[in-house]
């Protein structure tokens, strides 16, 4: 009786034991990647939906991937065999991983995903799922698998709800969603009742579009995040109005799956994330004084202080009048400034400080003028007007005051090559603002500067306390002469570049430069080694004083051609979409640029506009790794 037993219990395991393990793939590894391992699930549902739950668990370090990966990988996706021919997929909300630049969408150490198969549960499912998993390499895994669904009680039913309660709801989380686009950037606005503690933003990313790491603002209840824009290949991202935005919004453990028609962007009221607009204002205020301290404006501020001391009589009033018209033609000149921005921006066109000396005409114009100017100062002519005009404007009592208006606006002109300290910020919050911003912030740029100017207005005393005329002022008039001159040659210097396309190295730099990309930042760093990126133009004065005083140092040399340190320079003197997409994503609008990655600065960091070797020096030390 007890043999007979045994055998009916031994007849029901080998009958029971088949469909139980069938009733999952078990964990599935491969030869060729032993730092993943999955596992497939299926059951069916009590309303007879087809489930199965994917389980994938990752060694230490690695990561896969979201429906949408981002800058680099593959979603998981499956293969199926007959007779299933397609799933839905319910995606948990991922993680983003940011590396030099780069943004992945995706999961680490261990994720399951739900999958609901159309139609009528089959006996057996079959398919192929392909795995990409990354850390210092990426790999591509293929795991064949074979499952025959069951009813296998509470345990999946468990697993299942609680791998769907990580996936994002339909609502629940925002009350009002917009996005809107401009000047190669998205902009979400999110508001919520409850307001905002630690968002995060995942976007679904269009095929001819990449994405960069977004930038939040919370104003109460109103979440903003700013997404840079590119075409996956270092240029200016599409235009996107008009196109549908898959994302997710997460919050402290709540996440909502949201569709939204991109428009135009929405206004935010600081576009900045550490700067109040006072504050940005301010700077602007003191970026606009510090020009007037620049190389590249000392030979107008030179003209204009000849053009004083040329005057047989000093008049309080006539010294006033000149100094206000200079300070109209800087004011008027900063606020064309804002205007030719606020075009390029509504045509989506590349904006930044400087850019106009990306033209050959305007350098070519701007050299002719400084050249007459130069002429003139020497003597080789004169500018005559005929009695009748000479009459007028001494019965106006003009005394020519044109002229100074145009004094005011050639030293705005001349000072755009300059990248002042406290300039880079307000100018990089002025072209990510609304248009009033913009323009304010613009007009406080040319008061900063005009406050000499101003200064010598409310009390031409000043003026009035220079020596009389006399002998000396035919030397001052040659040196402004020479100043003159060395403007216009340094300006004729920029010219070959826009036929030749080959740029001005410096003679003194012994550094190895290589062409800037994000991709040779990324692969720098995966070979643990530090990187000192260089973003500069031939027509940025600031840029040769960085040269100049830091770069051409020996002992900075001998550290940027350290083994481990890889030198990056971007040239700007020319048109350039990738140029203008790195400094975009990185907050900046005009050059020098200068940052630093490395082991343990995977992020980056930025230096000062004026470069100092302690600065550099200190930075490349503290981006090293462990020797």
């Amino acid at each position: 009786m007890l043999s007979l037993f045994r055998q009916a219990l031994l007849c029901l395991l080998l009958l029971w034991l088949p469909f139980s393990w069938a009733a999952e793939s078990g964990w599935l590894r491969s030869a060729e990647n032993s730092h993943a391992s999955v596992r497939l699930r299926a059951d069916s549902s009590p309303q007879g939906e087809a489930q199965v739950l994917l389980d994938i668990k990752l060694a230490e370090g690695w990561k896969t991937y979201w429906r949408s990966p981002g800058d680099g990988g593959v979603a998981p996706g499956i293969t199926w065999h007959e007779p299933v021919k397609s799933a839905r997929w319910f995606w948990p909300v991922p993680q983003r991983f940011d590396v030099a630049g780069i943004t992945t969408q995706g999961y680490h150490n261990e994720v399951s995903i739900p999958l609901t198969l159309e139609g009528k549960m089959p006996a057996k499912i079959a398919g192929v799922l392909t795995l990409s998993t990354c850390k210092d390499v990426c790999l591509l895994t293929d795991f064949p698998f074979e499952i025959t669904p069951d009813n296998s009680g509470a345990s999946f039913a468990h697993d299942f709800a609680q791998a769907m309660g990580k996936v994002p709801l339909p609502n629940g989380l925002t009350d009002n969603l917009k996005a809107g686009y401009h000047n190669a950037g998205l902009i979400v606005q999110a508001t919520r009742a409850a307001g905002w503690q630690k968002p995060e933003l995942f976007l679904n990313m269009p095929e001819d579009a990449s994405f960069g790491k977004p930038k939040y603002r919370v104003e109460g209840e109103t979440l903003w995040a700013t997404i840079p824009v590119s075409d996956g290949w270092d240029g200016a991202g599409p235009d996107l109005r008009g196109r549908d935005l898959s994302l997710v919004i997460a919050d402290n453990g709540v996440a909502q799956q949201s569709r939204v028609l991109i428009a135009d962007a929405p206004l935010m009221p600081n576009a900045d994330n550490d700067f109040e607009l006072w504050q940005v204002l301010l700077l602007a205020l003191l970026g606009g004084f510090i020009l007037n301290l620049m190389p590249c404006v000392l030979p107008v501020l030179g003209m204009k202080l000849g053009s004083v001391l040329l005057v047989e009589k000093q008049d309080r009033r006539v010294i006033r009048q000149q100094f206000l018209a200079s300070f109209a033609g800087i004011l008027v000149s900063f606020m064309a400034l804002a205007l030719l921005m606020t075009v390029l921006r509504l045509t989506n066109q590349a904006v930044g400080w400087g850019i106009q000396f990306q033209s050959v005409w305007f350098i070519g114009f701007m050299a002719i003028v400084m050249l007459v100017f130069s002429a003139n100062l020497f003597g080789l002519f004169e500018f005559r007007l005929s009695s009748k005009v000479t009459t007028k404007l001494a019965t106006q009592g003009g005394s020519g005051m044109s002229g100074h208006f145009w004094q005011g606006a050639l030293a705005t002109l001349l000072a755009t090559p300059c990248s002042a300290p406290f300039l880079g910020t307000a100018v990089a919050v002025a072209l990510a603002s609304s248009l009033p911003v913009l323009w304010g912030i613009f007009v406080a740029l040319g008061v900063g500067m005009s406050l000499p100017w101003l200064l010598i207005a409310a009390r031409p005393s000043l003026a009035l306390r220079l020596p009389r005329p006399g002998r000396w002022m035919l030397w001052l008039r040659r040196a402004l002469a020479v100043m003159m001159l060395g403007s216009a040659l340094w300006l004729a210097s920029l010219l070959p570049v826009h036929f030749s396309s080959t740029t001005n190295a410096s003679a003194k730099e012994n550094i190895a430069w290589q062409p800037l990309s994000e991709q040779a930042i990324a692969d720098a760093l995966a070979q643990n080694k530090r990187v000192f990126i260089d973003v500069t133009a031939d027509w940025c004065i600031t840029c040769k004083i960085n040269k100049l005083n830091v770069l051409s140092r020996d002992d900075v040399q001998a550290v940027l051609q350290q083994p481990d340190v890889v030198a990056l320079r971007g040239d700007w003197t020319l048109p350039s979409e990738a140029i203008t997409t790195f400094l975009k994503q990185r907050g900046q609008s005009g050059v020098p640029f200068n940052q630093v990655y490395g082991p343990k600065m995977t992020d980056g960091k930025a230096l000062p506009t004026l470069l100092t070797r302690d600065s550099v020096l200190n930075t490349l030390t503290q981006a090293q790794g462990d020797k």
